[in-house]
């Protein structure tokens, strides 16, 4: 193979079910790359249609609009190079009724289909519910060069899931075996914290052990709760190299290097963002593309005072921009002068609007109402009422301004269940579903060392949020302490138990019993209440959302303890 092979990569961020908006979005950066002469362009997996297009596939109208798709596709290669694109294709016989396929787009025509061999279904991923595997490597001849196909999982056939190894076959040795002196990978890869490090050594390892260069394009965008974050580059084994931007749509030509054209080590060029700096960027890709794709333009976020709220407000008004997010202070009879003072200062570092919707007197009109006709309320009855006032004023707000609530609810607080169902739940995404307490204050650190574009002020969360003690301030001088243990003990047994799979046994060698007997009994008590909030934005290994599947009508505490 010559130095200097050529590939153009489009970075594509796909409107699911969209096969039409999505070809002429492919078709244009196609023709950009056209001017730096490339001998083969690639985009990523399923980009026709955007991934994950779960039951979308079992309409037959979605496989005809691809169908079309990678026909006009197909027309602008006859005057140019070889197209690699990803679409779901029509499968024969009995079984799954179709493949997730790289589709060699070639003179004008359709010219070689790969189909996907491994299939995840773990997590977030259900890939068996739609998808036939192939069986065979494909390797296609591209000016001289042996140019190997392969899609996602292919690449992670060593991948443990639950302790065990998932695959059996290794289609990226396969296929340098079928001869490939190139290999590409088209990916809908999402994102997780350091992910991104992870997987350059992985293609790193892979273009190590097979000899092969590997051409890595992923997928960029928020689709519901998952997060794609790009990055896609060249890998050989000496290095990771021409990597394009992370959480952003890019395209680019880049030179696939021959095994004397040396690479920088990974490590030279992939110097990693904090975690804060990744959750920021991840997150407010993930808020602003739902809000692009499902058509709203403004975001309500019920400002408490508190970290969450102001953590969640600063989010949107980073990702949509202050004009696009509205902060609603809602102050009961137990709500402190100063959080309304809190919630207002953050309102006004951002530049976002504000009000103050005080809702004790509703609150009171229906604790008398109920207690006339049927119970007096009290305690935790009591501090619920005020809160699901809250979620009706922030709904009603939303309706009337054509607008979507953010819950700023927490992976801590979802995971024990410390939140009200239909209070400060409500809602139609929660941006921090996924970040545990202690990454929400390093957020709150990283938006006040760079705020948001437009924020008129140099800091915009103030010492008093960050420094008062965490509550939900529904009772008097209430702490989240009064009711939880604290953060501090009970993030690293939620994580431990969450993303690293230890049971009860496991985790009381390294945490204190009475930590892990409340943390475990409050997990298996809330899962009625994580089925009925919003979807968590996924940013780790293991989020509460999709990927996480455990019954509700069920008693297991005795077999995790």
């Amino acid at each position: 193979m010559d130095s200097g092979f050529r590939v153009g990569i489009v970075q594509h961020d796909p409107l699911v079910g969209d096969v039409a908006g999505n070809t002429e979005r492919i078709a244009r950066e196609y023709e950009r790359t056209l001017e730096s002469d490339p001998l083969l362009v690639v985009a990523p997996e399923l980009a026709l249609i955007g991934y994950p297009p779960r039951d979308l596939l079992h309409r037959a109208g979605v496989l005809d609009a691809q169908r079309a798709g990678l026909e006009t596709l197909a027309e602008r290669t006859a005057d140019g190079p070889p197209l690699v694109v990803g679409a779901a294709l029509p499968a024969t016989d009995t079984g799954p009724p179709v493949h997730n396929s790289a589709v060699l787009l070639r003179d004008g025509e359709v010219a070689t289909r790969y189909h996907k061999r491994l299939l995840p279904t773990y997590d977030v991923f259900d890939e068996h519910r739609y998808f036939r595997p192939g069986d065979e490597p494909v390797v296609v001849t591209v000016d001289g060069v042996e140019v190997g196909l392969t899609v996602c999982e292919d690449a992670w056939h060593d991948a443990v899931i639950t302790g065990q190894r998932r695959h059996e076959t290794d289609p990226l040795a396969e296929t340098a075996a079928a001869g490939a002196e190139l290999v590409l990978t088209l990916s809908a890869s999402p994102f997780s914290l350091d992910k991104p490090t992870r997987r350059a050594r992985r293609f790193r390892d892979h273009a190590e052990r097979t000899g092969c260069p590997v051409v890595f394009t992923n997928q960029v965008g928020g689709n519901d709760e998952l997060v794609f974050d790009g990055h896609s580059f060249v890998a050989t084994g000496d290095g990771v190299g021409d990597r394009l931007a992370g959480f952003d749509s890019e395209t680019a030509v880049v030179d696939v290097p021959t095994a004397d054209h040396r690479l920088a080590r990974a490590g030279d060029r992939d110097t990693p963002d904090g975690q804060a700096s990744q959750a920021r960027q991840a997150l407010g890709l993930g808020v602003a593309d739902y809000f692009t794709k499902t058509g709203f333009d403004e975001a309500i976020v019920g400002l408490s005072g508190g970290i969450d709220s102001s953590v969640a407000v600063t989010l949107a008004a980073d990702a949509l921009g202050a004009d696009s997010v509205y902060g609603v202070s809602l102050p009961s009879t137990v709500t402190s002068q100063q959080s309304v003072a809190d919630a207002r200062t953050v309102a006004e570092n951002l530049g976002v609007s504000f009000d103050v919707v005080p809702v004790g007197p509703a609150v009171e009109t229906l604790r008398a109402a109920v207690t006339e006709n049927a119970v007096r309320l009290t305690g935790v009855a009591m501090e619920n009422l005020q809160a699901r006032v809250r979620g009706d004023v922030l709904m009603s707000l939303a309706n009337e301004r054509d607008a979507l609530v953010l819950t700023p609810d927490n992976k801590s607080e979802a995971a024990v269940g410390y939140c009200t169902l239909y209070g400060d739940t409500v809602g139609a995404l929660a941006p921090l579903g996924d970040c545990q307490k202690w990454l929400v204050y390093e957020l709150a650190e990283a938006f006040n060392e760079s705020p948001p574009a437009d924020a008129p002020a140099s800091s915009v969360i103030p010492g008093s949020v960050i420094e008062k003690a965490p509550t939900a301030e529904l009772s008097e001088d209430q702490t989240d302490a009064d009711d939880l243990p604290p953060y501090e003990q009970l993030d690293p047994v939620l994580e431990a138990y969450i993303e690293g799979g230890r049971d009860g046994t496991a985790l009381r060698e390294a945490h204190p019993d009475e930590v892990v007997d409340e943390a475990l009994s409050r997990v298996t008590r809330a899962e009625f209440k994580r089925r009925q909030t919003p979807p968590p934005l996924r940013i780790t290994q293991k989020a509460l959302g999709r990927g996480w599947s455990y019954p509700v009508a069920a008693a297991y505490d005795h077999v995790i303890e």
